[in-house]
Order: C-alpha cells, then structure tokens, then sequence
C-alpha cells in the first residue's frame, strides 16, 4: 500500500509545523538537515511497519530517515533530544509511556510545540505479549488516553510495543482500532547501555545497509541525547533525508461515561489501578 504524500520545502515545512519562533530560526539556516517532506499515513487497518519484524516498511524513498523515539519523556534527556532536533529544523516522531507522560507533561507539551508526532508505547511499559488480552487492553488503551491528555493536542494512532514484543491478539486488536503498529528498520542499540559514538557508528552502518528507513532511539537515555548533534550532521553529510510522519487521521478516545466506570472496575480487579512507573521489558533481540 502505497500513502498519500506531501512534498514541502525545507524552510516551507519547518515554518508549517514549527512554533513561530523556531519556524523564523529555521528559516535563516540553509545548512540545517531539516525535513525533506510529510507522508501522511492511514492508520486504518493497522497496518504494520518495520523490516525487522514486519517484512515491509513506510514508503520511503532510498536514503530517506524516520527518526523515532521512544519511553519518554525525561525532563533531563527528552529535553536535549529536542534541542539538538531544533537546532537542525528536523521533527521526529514520539513514543511515550504514558506514566511518563502523566508525570512529565510539561516535558510532552514540550515536544507537541515543537511539532513532532506523538503516538503511544503503553500505560507502564509492560510486556503485553505475556499478558492477556483484558490487560493488554487495558496496557494499551490508558497509555493512548494519558499521553493524549498530557500532551493536549491531539496526537497519532501509532504504536509501537514495548520491547518490540507484539502479539496477534493485539495486532487484530489494533486493526480493529486503526492503530498503525510501528516496529524498526534500523536499531540503533541504545538501550544497550553503549556510548554515543557506539550508537552513531552503529545507526550509521545499518543505515547504510538499509538505505535508509525508520530508526529507534530511546529519548530517556543520555548516551543518545549526547550523541544526536553529531549524528544528524552525519546524516547530513550522509546525504540522508529526513521525513516527518504524520497521521491521515489523529487518535480517538473510546472513553465515555459508561466506559469510565467500568474500566475503573475491571482496572481494580486485574490489580492494574495503582502500577506507576515503567516496568523493564525483554531486549529487543530480534534482527
């Protein structure tokens, strides 16, 4: 399937999609990477995207670069990984948690200004692989809903699982929902505990490899927040384009009164109502 695109300038696009102080900075940087154009996606159907698990990807044109970022936001780290995405007039696309959105929301509104796309990597981070459906669900779910309402805007019908750990009940669950369900073309391995030389040595190899493709990152670590200014100069010079995705259609809530009340009430009895924080997930080991 292929996606309705629009093709922007540089400058055109970092003005549209920018905050107007960003967009008059972008504006004077001719040496900026920038973003190369918008592809709209349709999320209906749940389509899936990433060559490492999915054999198919976005349509990409070669040496075309998906930037993405995931278990966010951190108000130290998130914070750098936006400044050096400013810097160079670049939008990247967010996956939070969404009990990291609730507690930093001003780090996500952040990050709405700065006109990336924000989609969701579930409530608390857990392995919805290992879990029923009803808690899946529910993992899923209140993760859309918090980061929706911490961001305040409205954000993306995209997915990705925690640890790249899907399963088919949630897959044809996210159909079900139109959730776009995003895996990786290129893994830069910073959850590994690497350096930022390491990431950006490895980022750049299987970008060469790949020629090109969605890449992930991990917006909590310093490793990749050190590395970043370096790395989109490399793709600069590289000869990458960066495109910025956004969704044919933003995210709907299924939220109502009735649901609210029962959801609280299965929420009690799976045990789920009181879990903060982000629960650790398998590596993502697959290749």
């Amino acid at each position: 399937m292929r996606y309705w695109v629009a093709s922007l300038s540089v400058c055109a696009l970092a003005f549209l999609s920018a905050s107007p102080a960003s967009a008059s900075e972008c504006l004077h940087r001719e040496n900026a990477l920038g973003v190369s154009r918008i592809l709209h996606v349709d999320t209906s159907n749940g389509p899936l995207f990433g060559t490492l698990q999915y054999g198919q990807t976005l349509d990409l044109e070669p040496k075309e670069v998906v930037l993405t970022f995931d278990d966010g936001p951190h108000p130290h780290t998130t914070k750098r990984v936006l400044a050096a995405l400013k810097k160079e007039c670049v939008k990247a696309t967010f996956f939070p948690v969404g009990t990291m959105a609730e507690q930093y929301s001003e780090v996500l509104q952040a990050v709405a200004e700065d006109g990336h796309t924000i989609g969701a990597h579930t409530w608390s981070h857990r392995n919805v692989e290992r879990l029923s459906k009803a808690r899946a669900t529910k993992q899923v779910e209140r993760g859309f809903r918090a980061i929706d309402a911490a961001a305040d805007i409205e954000i993306a019908p995209f997915f990705r699982f925690p640890g790249l750990n899907d399963s088919k009940a949630m897959m044809a669950y996210a159909a079900q929902r139109g959730y776009a369900i995003f895996s990786t073309d290129v893994n830069s391995d910073d959850w590994r505990g690497i350096g930022p030389r390491t990431i950006i040595r490895r980022t750049m190899a299987r970008l060469r490899r790949q020629k090109g493709g969605i890449v992930l990152f991990h917006d909590t670590k310093h490793a990749t927040a050190a590395a970043l200014p370096a790395l989109l100069r490399a793709l600069k010079k590289g000869g990458y384009k960066i495109v910025h995705i956004v969704p044919a259609e933003t995210y709907e809530s299924l939220r109502s009164a009735q649901t609210d009340a029962a959801e609280a009430e299965t929420l009690a009895e799976l045990g789920d109502g009181g879990q903060t924080g982000i629960e650790a997930t398998g590596a993502i080991v697959r290749r």
